[in-house]
C-alpha cells in the first residue's frame, strides 16, 4: 500500500492503454442520457435493485448474473439516447466486477465473480451508446464495523468517518487502488467516471484527496471525463451534474418548473436512482411531452455537456419499472424527427440560453448548433400565439450569417430574411407550428465570421490547487467558459494538510481540444502569463512535433487593489471582498453582482448591492451596481497572438518554458472556422 509502488503500477498502466475515445470532448457532445443504478446492499441489505416481483435476490453473484446486459442496452438504443452512466459501485463498495483490489484489502465478499461491466461495454457499444460509470469515493459509512477499520474509515459517524480513528492516507490509499483498478480495467473503452459528492455540505475534500484522486484517473487515461453531482463545488474534476430526486425545482411534476443549469442535470423518474416496486405499479410522474421539451430546452444551455441525465433502475432479471419503458418510448418517437438537433451537438452561441430559465421565460425557444459549426438548430418551444407564420429573432450574437432554412422534420424550406434588424423566418404555405417543437435547421454562410472555437471545449490542465473549500474548488473549464472573471491556475507549491505531497509544478500547462482540426487566425489569452510562456498548436494531442509559435514576455498591468467588497440590502450584508479580489485578472475586474459572491442570498426577496472599495492606479474609489448587473474596473488587454496564414490544428496549447510561478488562464480563445 506505499504511494510509490502505487504510482509505478499506475506508470505501467498508462503505457499499455490509450483512449479509444476523447472522453471529455465526447461529453461536451451529449445531450440526452440515462442513469442506471444496479446496486447490491452487502450481507446486510443484499440487493436494493430489485427483480420484477418486488424481491432481493439472495447473493451478489445471482445478482450479478441477473443482469440482462443485451436487453438492456436494446433498449437504451430504442430509446436513443447518448450515453449510459452505470454503477461500477455504491452502497457498501461492492464493484460489480471480480475485484483484486477487494480481495487485497481483506473484502472478498465485496466482489462478484462475473464481469458485469464488460458485459454493460461490449452490449452498449455495439448499439454505438457511449458509457460512463457511477463510483463513490467516501462511501466507507456503509461498510460495516470491521471493514471500516479495514479500509482507514475508523467507524461509523452518519455520512462522515469517525473523526477520531479516521485514517485519511489508508483511506485514499485504498480507494485509489480501487480506481486504479477501474481505469486500467475499463478507461479505454468509457468517456468517464462519475465520483458521488456524498455529501451534501460540500465538503468531501475532509475525506478524499482528490488531487491524488484525479492523477490516478488521469495518469492512466488522461482524457478521461470526471464527472460529480455538485452541491457548490467540483473539487479538481472536471465538472458537476446538478441533481435531484424529486427535490428542490423537480419536486414539482410540471416541466414548466424546471430551470436550466449550464452543467447536466441528473434526475430521477422513477421510483428511485434503482428499481424498488415491483412491475404493476406505475412510478413515473412526470409528462413524457415535458421531459421531452426540458431535454430540448436544457440542451441549448448546456455548455458544460451531458444534457438532461433521465434516471431509472433495470431490474434484476431486464426490464424496468412499470411506466418507464412508456415515457422513454414517447420521448424517443419525439426525439426522432429532430435527433440531428439534439444529438452530437453544442449550445449555440448566435442564440445562447443562459442558465436559470424555464419554459415561460423562453421568448420563443432555444438553438444548439452542430459540432461542426455548419448548421444552427432553432427549437422554437414557444412559437407566435396570433397564429402569425413568421417569427423574428434578434441579429446574431456573434455575428453569423445564415444562408438557407429549412424544417428539420420533413425539409420544407423556410421563407428567411437577415438584416440589420434580425432574423426574420415565415413557414412554408399551410405549415404550422409543432406545439412541443419545430425545428428550423439554418446552415452557416461561407462568409460567416469565424468564431472562438475554444469556448466550451474540453480543457486539460497539468494540475490543480489542493481544494480546501467551497471557494477554493478548482475547476477546469474556467478557462473556457466565456467568464473572464473565472480562471483555471495550476497548483502552487505547498500541499493542503492530509493531502499526499507531490512535487510542484514549476513548469505548468494546459490545452483544450477543439474536436476536430479547424483553420485559425489568432490565439487570444486573457490571464497572467508572465513571462516565458509558449503557445503552440498541433493536430496531436502529443505536441511531439510542434514548436512554440509565441513566447510572452512580462508586461506592465494596471493596479487595482480591492479594499472592502460588500454584497446585501441595508444591515443583511456578506463580505465578499476575497471573492471579488479572487475575479482581478492582470490589474481588472470584471463581474455581475449575483448571490454567487456570497456563497447565498444575504438578504432573501430584497434587490441587493454589490459595493467595491479600491485603489485603481494609486486613485482611492468607491463604486456600486444593483444587484444582477455588471461592473469593470481597469483595462485587460488580451497577449494575441496571430497565426501564420493556413495554420490548421485541433489542439492549442499554453506552456511555461522555464519554471516560475502557478499559470493563470481566465480564458483561452481560438479564432477560426472548422475545416
Amino acid at each position: 500500500m506505499k504511494s510509490s509502488l502505487l504510482l509505478t503500477s499506475l506508470l505501467l498502466a498508462a503505457s499499455s492503454l490509450h483512449a479509444e475515445t476523447n472522453g471529455s470532448t465526447e461529453f461536451l457532445k451529449t445531450k440526452y442520457g440515462m442513469f442506471v443504478h444496479y446496486v447490491w446492499g452487502g450481507d446486510q441489505k443484499k440487493s436494493l435493485t430489485v427483480g420484477r416481483d418486488g424481491k432481493p435476490l439472495a447473493s451478489f453473484d445471482e445478482f450479478a448474473n441477473a443482469f440482462d446486459a443485451p436487453g438492456f442496452a436494446r433498449d437504451l438504443e430504442k430509446w436513443g439516447v447518448d450515453y449510459v452512466i452505470v454503477t461500477a459501485w455504491h452502497y457498501n463498495i461492492n464493484p460489480l466486477f471480480p475485484s483484486a483490489t477487494m480481495k487485497k484489502w481483506g473484502l472478498e465478499h465485496h466482489s462478484c465473480k462475473r464481469d458485469v461491466l464488460r458485459d454493460v461495454i461490449t452490449a452498449c457499444k455495439a448499439k454505438g451508446i457511449k458509457v460512463m460509470f457511477y463510483t463513490h469515493p467516501r462511501d466507507g459509512h456503509d461498510l460495516s464495523p470491521e471493514d471500516q477499520v479495514k479500509t482507514g474509515w475508523g467507524g461509523a459517524n452518519g455520512v462522515d468517518p469517525d473523526w477520531a480513528r479516521f485514517d485519511r492516507r489508508k483511506w485514499n490509499d485504498f480507494t485509489n487502488e480501487l480506481y486504479q483498478e477501474l481505469v486500467t480495467r475499463y478507461g479505454a473503452d468509457i468517456i468517464g467516471i462519475y465520483s458521488d459528492e456524498g455529501s451534501a455540505a460540500g465538503e468531501s475534500y475532509r475525506v478524499v484527496d482528490y488531487p491524488r484522486l484525479r492523477r490516478t484517473v488521469k495518469s492512466i487515461q488522461p482524457d478521461l471525463h470526471m464527472l460529480q453531482n455538485w452541491y457548490g463545488t467540483t473539487y479538481s474534476l472536471d465538472g458537476g451534474c446538478k441533481e435531484y430526486s424529486y427535490w428542490g425545482e423537480f419536486a414539482d411534476r410540471n416541466a414548466n418548473a424546471w430551470p436550466t443549469w449550464r452543467m447536466s442535470v441528473g434526475t430521477v423518474m422513477a421510483s428511485n436512482w434503482y428499481a424498488t416496486k415491483p412491475a404493476g405499479e406505475n412510478v413515473v410522474s412526470f409528462q413524457p411531452e415535458g421531459m421531452f421539451r426540458y431535454t430540448i430546452m436544457q440542451a441549448g444551455a448546456n455548455t458544460e455537456g451531458g444534457g438532461v441525465i433521465w434516471a431509472a433502475g433495470n431490474y434484476a432479471g431486464g426490464g424496468w419499472e412499470t411506466g418507464v419503458e412508456e415515457a422513454m418510448d414517447r420521448i424517443a418517437s419525439l426525439v426522432k424527427p429532430i435527433a440531428p438537433s439534439l444529438k452530437n451537438v453544442y449550445p449555440s452561441v448566435s442564440y445562447p440560453t443562459p442558465g436559470g430559465f424555464r419554459l415561460p421565460d423562453l421568448n420563443w425557444g432555444v438553438a444548439t448548433r452542430s459540432t461542426d459549426d455548419s448548421v444552427e438548430y432553432l427549437h422554437v418551444l414557444n412559437p407566435p400565439t396570433d397564429g402569425s407564420r413568421v417569427l423574428t429573432l434578434p441579429t446574431p450574437a456573434d455575428g453569423a450569417k445564415f444562408e438557407k432554412a429549412i424544417l428539420l422534420s420533413d425539409k420544407k424550406p423556410v421563407a428567411m430574411k437577415q438584416d440589420e434588424s434580425g432574423l426574420h423566418l415565415k413557414l412554408p404555405e399551410g405549415g404550422s407550428w409543432d406545439k412541443l417543437d419545430t425545428v428550423i435547421a439554418l446552415k452557416l454562410a461561407s462568409d460567416s465570421p469565424p468564431r472562438n472555437l475554444a469556448l466550451w471545449k474540453a480543457f486539460r490542465g497539468s494540475s490543480y490547487p489542493d481544494p480546501v473549500s467551497k471557494a477554493a474548488s478548482a475547476y477546469a473549464f474556467y478557462a473556457v467558459d466565456g467568464d473572464p472573471s473565472t480562471a483555471w491556475s495550476s497548483r502552487p507549491d505547498g500541499v493542503t494538510e492530509g493531502n499526499e505531497p507531490v512535487p510542484s509544478d514549476s513548469k505548468p500547462s494546459c490545452q483544450i481540444d477543439l474536436g476536430k482540426s479547424a483553420r485559425l487566425s489568432r490565439i487570444e489569452v486573457l490571464g497572467s502569463p508572465g513571462d516565458g510562456v509558449g503557445v503552440s498548436v498541433s493536430d496531436i494531442s502529443d505536441f511531439s512535433k510542434t514548436k512554440p509559435l509565441a513566447v510572452s514576455k512580462a508586461s506592465a498591468q494596471p493596479a487595482l487593489d480591492i479594499k472592502k467588497a460588500i454584497y446585501g440590502k441595508d444591515g443583511q450584508v456578506a463580505d465578499v471582498t476575497e471573492a471579488v479580489r479572487k475575479a482581478v485578472v492582470s490589474g481588472s475586474l470584471s463581474l455581475k453582482a449575483t448571490n454567487d459572491l456570497a456563497n447565498g442570498d444575504p438578504a432573501p426577496n430584497q434587490v441587493k448591492e454589490l459595493r467595491l472599495e479600491f485603489t485603481l492606479d494609486g486613485k482611492d474609489e468607491v463604486r456600486s451596481v444593483p444587484e444582477g448587473e455588471s461592473i469593470t474596473l481597469g483595462e485587460c488587454k488580451p497577449w494575441i497572438i496571430d497565426l501564420p496564414a493556413g495554420t490548421t490544428a485541433r489542439f492549442v496549447r499554453l506552456e511555461r518554458t522555464q519554471g516560475g510561478p502557478p499559470l493563470q488562464v481566465n480564458e483561452i480563445r481560438a479564432i477560426g472556422k472548422f475545416q
